[in-house]
């Protein structure tokens, strides 16, 4: 993701016109700043309005230009991206400007599966509020409720209201739990935004158990439910485990989307901890999402032996050669997501410093470290990158919420939300980046959470 800083350019939203300001070639960039993150310029008042800042400082965009020097968000919308010296002269000289020094800024990064708020109980929080700081000190600034009900939405809804959500949320309604199911209440409720930060955007059915032993769903009544869905426009995502889970929703999705697809409204397949050769040809051809949970490898591994078997009995001619498929995936072209899947992956239920977060989905990918048990040699044929395993919390994670136009990645058009570590994951080991620390988690241009107040506080004159 790195490239040579005289390929930097600044990139502006073209409407946007700003007076006494006109664009020109940029000159060569100015030295990135280093030592104490002190703000470049201070503000003048008046103020202008929550939402707008410039960020200064290396910044990892999943865009062109891979590296910038400079970010200007207005009003929650990134305007601008490129040369600090281009990006501070658009901005003017009433916007806030953010110099995060020897830090490094990337997209927001996106928890494409979780239950961070709804099962908040399960990891001994008490409120909403306690649940949503736990993921945006992470640095998440998106969250997917990954099964909501009637009750979980109302919850969401009156935060909306309350405009007591810091951070992003997806909600995914549920149909069923086990052999519990809910019907088609999502009839009553549409599909999209309900409020700036929460947006009721797809179903959940939960197909197979943890273990995939148990099918919660007749065959018949899952390729139904999936295509009135779909007819209907909304995005669909599946909890599947075995092989046997697997064939029955690609059966699914095929009669929806047809054999080679598209899938315009992103269906996903999540977990996916089981998976053949064939099915994962069929997942490539539909260009299904697809949700993997690479710091809780050591939850699937250990129970390997269970999953095993219950499609046909060829499937154990697999092996162990069709769990865990992170590179497989990401080498056959798939959307691949890496999520928390909070609080089901947490060691005695208990919610640690060093878990549930985006660093932790990066390093898990890079060396499938187990926390329990030792990594096994078949996991580790299995191994991402440092740059697969950030576009899996940012770019691929926002296609998996069907949002990558305006999220995972910082350019003109963009939502404003960025994420600031101490470090830079592209250049680092697993153990360097697990050891970084979350300076900022910014959504929508506003500051929602600073452990470096050096950083964060912009004075006025």
């Amino acid at each position: 993701m790195t490239g040579p800083r005289s390929s930097i350019l600044v990139a502006v939203v073209a409407l946007v016109a700003v007076a006494g300001c006109s664009l020109r070639t940029p000159a060569p960039p100015s030295a990135p700043a280093t030592g104490a993150a002190t703000p470049t310029a201070a503000v003048s008042a008046p103020a202008p309005d929550p939402g707008s800042l410039v960020i200064v400082g290396r910044i990892v965009t999943m865009d062109e230009p891979a590296i910038a020097e400079a970010i200007f968000i207005e009003d929650g919308t990134v305007t601008a991206v490129g040369y600090r010296d281009d990006v501070l002269a658009l901005a003017g000289d009433q916007v806030p400007v953010v110099d995060i020094g020897e830090n490094v800024a990337y997209p927001g990064f996106i928890d494409a599966h979780a239950h961070w708020i709804g099962d908040r109980e399960y990891y001994t929080l008490a409120t909403p509020a306690e649940a949503l700081d736990a993921a945006l000190s992470r640095g998440w600034t998106s969250i997917s409720e990954q099964w909501v009900n009637p009750e979980r939405l109302a919850e969401l809804e009156s935060l909306a209201a309350e405009e007591a959500l810091p951070i992003r949320v997806d909600a995914y309604l549920a149909l069923n739990y086990g052999d519990e199911f809910l019907g088609d209440w999502y009839d009553e409720h549409e599909r999209g935004p309900a409020g700036d930060r929460l947006r009721v955007q797809g179903l959940k059915i939960h197909l197979d158990n943890g273990e995939g032993t148990v099918i919660n769903w007749e065959p018949a009544d899952l390729t139904k439910t999936i295509g009135r869905a779909n007819e209907a426009g909304w995005q669909v995502s599946v909890h599947s485990v075995s092989t046997e889970a697997q064939e029955m929703v690609l059966d699914a999705y095929e009669a929806a989307l047809g054999p080679a697809g598209p899938n315009p409204l992103h269906h996903r397949i999540d977990h996916a901890i089981e998976v053949s050769d064939d099915q994962l040809a069929r997942m490539v051809a539909m260009d299904l999402a697809t949700v993997i949970h690479t710091d809780g490898g050591g939850g699937d591994w250990v129970l390997w032996s269970k999953y095993m078997g219950h499609g046909s009995p060829d499937n154990l001619e697999g092996g162990t050669a069709w769990l865990t498929r992170w590179r497989d995936f990401v080498d056959s072209g798939l959307h691949v997501a890496s999520a928390t899947d909070m609080p089901w992956f947490l060691p005695d239920s208990k919610l640690t410093d060093d878990i549930g977060r985006p660093v932790d989905q990066i390093a898990g990918g890079m060396d499938g470290r187990g926390r329990s048990y030792p990594t096994p040699d078949w996991v580790l044929d299995q191994l991402l990158t440092a740059e697969q395993g950030l576009r899996a919390v940012t770019l691929d994670a926002a296609h998996a919420l069907g949002d990558e136009a305006r999220r995972g990645h910082l350019a003109p058009g963009t939502l404003g939300d960025v994420s600031i570590l101490s470090g830079d994951v592209l250049a680092a080991t697993p153990d360097e980046i697990r050891a970084m620390s979350v300076i900022a988690t910014i959504v929508n241009g506003v500051i929602e959470s600073c452990s470096d107040p050096a950083v964060c506080t912009v004075p006025r004159d």
